[in-house]
């Protein structure tokens, strides 16, 4: 018979401590964004608690707007908030370029429309406020290390090109 597991426990799960040994050793921190006042402390408490540096927004043009002066890794952003929404948000941010930050959308809305709606929008992922808690930390813990993998990529194409144009210059023509 499988052991129960207390709440305690959780919280010293497999999750928590991959998520805590990461933000020992990388730059982890992340935005998050929502209107709701107890949900955005629930979600930012949980978070810290896991060694990230969490920064808050309570709508999409406030995220923006911190965005701007400085770069996070990841932003989990609610979709429905007033001023502007989560996937407008998305919108702007990719419009900016700003395609080194993932996105992760945290909402109610559940039907197929929704998730494409998301994705088109530019969201990298997309979970239902119903979920499991693990769940989202599993997710979270996913962005970040997306995140690093595509940092790595860009600075390997970026030298390789280097190292192409130094052969292209170099050789004989």
């Amino acid at each position: 018979m499988p052991e129960r597991f207390e709440r305690d426990d959780f919280h010293r799960g497999a999750v928590t401590a991959r998520i805590m040994a990461l933000a020992k050793t990388s730059q982890a921190k992340m935005l998050v964004v929502d209107d709701d006042e107890l949900e955005l402390a629930l979600l930012c408490d949980r978070l810290e608690s896991c060694g990230l540096d969490v920064r808050r927004a309570t709508n999409g043009a406030e995220a923006l707007a911190l965005l701007e002066k400085e770069w996070f890794p990841v932003v989990l952003t609610d979709w429905q908030m007033p001023v502007m929404s989560g996937v407008e948000m998305t919108e702007q941010l990719r419009a900016r370029g700003a395609h080194d930050t993932y996105v992760i959308m945290l909402t109610v809305l559940d039907s197929g429309f929704d998730y494409e709606r998301a994705y088109e929008a530019g969201v990298d992922d997309y979970l239902n406020k119903k979920r499991p808690e693990v769940e989202l930390l599993a997710r979270v813990h996913a962005a970040f290390s997306t995140v690093s993998l595509r940092r790595q990529l860009r600075e390997a194409r970026e030298k390789l090109l280097d190292l192409t144009q130094s052969t292209t210059t170099a050789s004989p023509t």
